[in-house]
């Protein structure tokens, strides 16, 4: 059995990784165009802002993959793939495969031609150049008010860069949040961050310093910076799935494509999510999850994996942030939805605020969660195990949960907010 993986991100050495547990005579290559094994692209804001090395980064290195009998092969570029003849071409050489599993991520995207000092934030070598423009004083725009944007406006803000946020959309945080949502994230914002909203980039100009041309309500003006990061969005990288991906690779709950004995994993796919809408893949724990099913099924198993729930987290400026499902506007359907404000704890006791919005279809069946303040990201997983088992908002708030003083109320927010939503249920 010989296993060939293209792309060495966590998506594509967790399928290997997987992949080796279950067979451990497989021959298992991974082709790698980039200089490093395994690492967090996640964790990249905090090397710019040197609470982490680059080295801190790697989860898996070349001496790991060497003991897991795993032959990882960096710089090694992918330039062609023959499905019918099961061959991958490389620039070094070609490989035949039995199982193919195509983990070849995505490019960040930007809506005007990049130039001069202005950077994405997709690889180490991006948070390394981006770390040595961040001198205390200088100034920065960022492009884009989604979680890369808004991680990397944290760590450049921690550095004393005056930072400027432009966003396209009417708020920050739209993909991942409802708009009220995000205005009660909005006002945690600190004072020393600039944020224009509704504003569209029209062009960036190379100089010293950079020109950010901007128009907003039918006005047009120009935005000068040291440098700019640019943090639009990615783009599945699908050039080698050829004719058998449009936007991304389609796979199915095996992470199989329509090629025989090929599998695609991670940001380069598209799969349902628990609406039944087809979306791209763009989280590291859905690339993973992916990753576990397709590493297993690729020599020989036959792992499933449920519609997308795309359960995700942040904190910025101490405040967390997390969410379930679909947002509204990403919901085939107009939702049922109950929003609640309360406290970590009873109203007797020095809680901290909490704020948690419900979202579900019109028989009450959870569809997705939002949540504001401490602990969200735990609401929110608990919101993810009843959606996946699809719980009602009534059988929720039936869920006996713990209580005492000094550690939460008789009813917590999560309950009370699927309490209010329940009432609206027609």
């Amino acid at each position: 059995m010989k296993l060939v993986i293209v792309g060495c991100g966590a998506a594509g050495a967790t399928a290997a990784q997987f992949a080796r547990k279950q067979d451990r005579r497989a021959e298992i290559i991974i082709l790698e165009k980039g200089p490093h094994p395994q690492y967090s692209k996640c964790a990249l804001p905090w090397v710019i802002s040197g609470e982490l090395s680059p080295e801190d980064t790697i989860e898996f290195s070349q001496e790991w993959f060497d003991k897991a009998n795993i032959d990882l092969r960096l710089n090694t570029e992918v330039t062609d793939i023959d499905f019918d003849g099961k061959t991958v071409h490389t620039d070094e050489g070609i490989e035949t495969y039995d199982a193919l599993i195509l983990a070849t991520g995505a490019t960040p995207f930007s809506p005007v031609e990049i130039e001069g000092d202005a950077f994405f934030l997709r690889t180490l070598e991006d948070a390394a150049a981006i770390k040595k423009r961040a001198a205390p004083g200088a100034t920065a725009v960022v492009v884009g008010a989604g979680l890369i944007g808004l991680e990397a406006a944290e760590a450049l803000h921690e550095l004393d860069v005056e930072v400027t946020v432009i966003e396209f959309l009417p708020n920050l945080l739209l993909n991942m949040v409802d708009d009220d949502v995000a205005r009660v994230v909005q006002r945690g914002m600190p004072e020393g961050i600039t944020f224009y909203f509704d504003t569209k980039v029209t062009a960036l100009t190379a100089g010293s310093p950079m020109q950010v041309a901007v128009e907003r309500d039918g006005d047009r003006e120009t935005i000068t910076a040291d440098f700019v990061l640019v943090a639009t969005g990615n783009r599945p990288n699908v050039e080698l799935a050829g004719q058998h991906a449009d936007k991304a690779i389609p796979v199915d709950e095996r992470c199989r494509t329509d090629i025989p004995d090929v599998y695609a994993v991670g940001d380069c796919t598209r799969y349902k999510d628990v609406a039944g809408s087809d979306v791209i893949v763009g989280l590291g724990s859905t690339a993973v999850r992916q990753a576990v099913v397709a590493g297993q099924n690729a020599v020989g198993c036959d792992a499933t994996m449920p519609p997308l729930l795309n359960a995700r987290t942040t904190r910025l400026f101490d405040m967390e942030i997390a969410a379930v499902g679909p947002t509204s506007k990403e919901m085939p359907f107009s939702p049922v939805t109950g929003t609640f404000t309360g406290s970590t704890l009873p109203d007797y006791m020095a809680g901290e605020k909490l704020l948690v919005k419900v979202l579900a279809d019109d028989s009450g069946r959870l569809m997705g969660a939002q949540a504001v303040g401490p602990g969200a990201a735990q609401h929110i997983n608990r919101f993810a195990v009843a959606i996946q088992h699809s719980l009602t908002l009534e059988q929720f708030t039936d869920v006996e949960t713990a209580y005492a003083p000094l550690v939460a109320p008789v009813f917590d927010a999560s309950t009370v907010a699927c309490n209010i939503a329940h009432r609206r249920v027609r």
